[in-house]
């Protein structure tokens, strides 16, 4: 499959509840011919993952508010413009410590739109239980970490 043109006007594209947090997708693996895919996320302060990993790269880039990040040991507070690679196989997570957050993930590959689209049709929020999330992420490539994400940025 080869990539299409897409245009994907301010509030277009499949809308996802994936836990807490909303997800529009602006681009996914089938416009690319599964090479990327692009998601923009928006949430609420103490949302966001605790660390885990997975096979594709995922990568962020800070439109508004402001997100502790974990990725494979470092910590950082991301903010506007900032951009954070979390390659594939890192440890990484984040906690939105702003009002709210709004910002861009790229992952490589179909994985992560795999994953968004199977916790909101399958999962929904509030989770019926943790172990439906972990289901869900285990079918799905992903590994949840006992790595301690509470490093101070």
């Amino acid at each position: 499959m080869t990539a299409s043109a897409q245009i994907v006007r301010g509030g277009e594209g499949e809308k996802l509840q994936v836990l807490a947090d909303r997800i529009r997708i602006l681009v996914g693996a089938e416009q690319t011919g599964a090479k990327y895919e692009v998601f923009e996320l928006t949430g609420h302060e103490g949302s966001g993952p605790p660390p885990h990993s997975h096979p594709w790269d995922e990568a962020y880039f800070m439109l508004d508010g402001e997100v502790d990040m974990f990725i494979s040991g470092t910590s950082c507070r991301a903010r506007r413009g900032d951009f954070l690679l979390a390659p594939g196989g890192a440890t990484h997570g984040f906690r939105i410590v702003s009002g709210s957050a709004r910002f861009l993930v790229l992952t490589s590959g179909s994985g992560g739109g795999k994953f968004f689209r199977a916790m909101d049709s399958e999962v929904g929020f509030p989770p019926a239980s943790f172990e439906a999330v972990c289901a869900v992420a285990i079918r799905l490539g992903l590994t949840l970490s006992t790595e301690s994400a509470t490093q101070k940025p």
